[in-house]
C-alpha cells in the first residue's frame, strides 16, 4: 500500500478539482461575457420550459446527486468498515465531476435568459456544488479521520 502524506493528498485533490472544473467554469465565464456584450444567441424568454428543466438539472447535479454519492460512499464504509486512500480519492473525483456538470445547465440558463427564479436558482445550485466539493485541508483531514484512513497516510 503506497504511503501518502496529507500534502500529497491535498495537492492531488486540488489538481483533480481544477481539471474537472476548468472547462465548465470557462463555459460559464464565456456565456457571461456574451451577455455583457449583449450578443444574444436566443431571444430572451423564448424558451420558457427550459428554465424549469435547467434548474432541475443544475439542482440534481449540484446537490442531489452529490448527496446520493456521499451517502453511498458512507454506507459502503459502514458495511465494510474499511476504505483505502485510493477509493477515497476516486470518490472525491466523482464528486468533482458531478458538481462540474451542474455548471453546464447553469450556463445555459444564463445564456437562454430564462426566468430569473430559474436562472439564479441554477447558478446557486452550481455554486453550492462547487463549494461543497472544494478540498480544504480541514475538511479532508476530518473525512480521513472519519473513514479511518489517517493510519494509511504519513503525518
Amino acid at each position: 500500500m503506497p504511503d501518502y502524506s496529507i500534502k500529497d493528498i491535498l495537492s492531488n485533490l486540488w489538481k483533480k478539482f481544477w481539471i474537472s472544473m476548468s472547462l465548465p467554469i470557462l463555459l460559464f465565464v464565456g456565456v457571461v461575457i456574451l451577455q455583457k456584450l449583449e450578443i444574444r444567441i436566443i431571444p430572451p424568454g423564448s424558451i420558457r420550459i427550459w428554465g424549469i428543466l435547467l434548474f432541475v438539472l443544475a439542482a440534481a447535479f449540484g446537490a442531489a446527486l452529490p448527496i446520493l454519492q456521499r451517502t453511498s460512499f458512507h454506507d459502503k464504509f459502514l458495511k465494510d468498515n474499511n476504505v483505502n486512500i485510493a477509493e477515497y480519492i476516486e470518490y472525491q473525483k466523482r464528486l468533482f465531476i458531478l458538481c462540474s456538470i451542474a455548471v453546464v445547465p447553469a450556463s445555459f440558463a444564463y445564456m437562454f435568459i430564462v426566468s430569473p427564479l430559474y436562472m439564479y436558482g441554477s447558478v446557486l445550485a452550481a455554486l453550492y456544488g462547487i463549494y461543497s466539493t472544494l478540498p480544504f485541508k480541514d475538511k479532508i483531514t476530518k473525512e480521513l479521520r472519519m473513514y479511518k484512513i489517517e493510519g494509511q497516510i504519513e503525518s
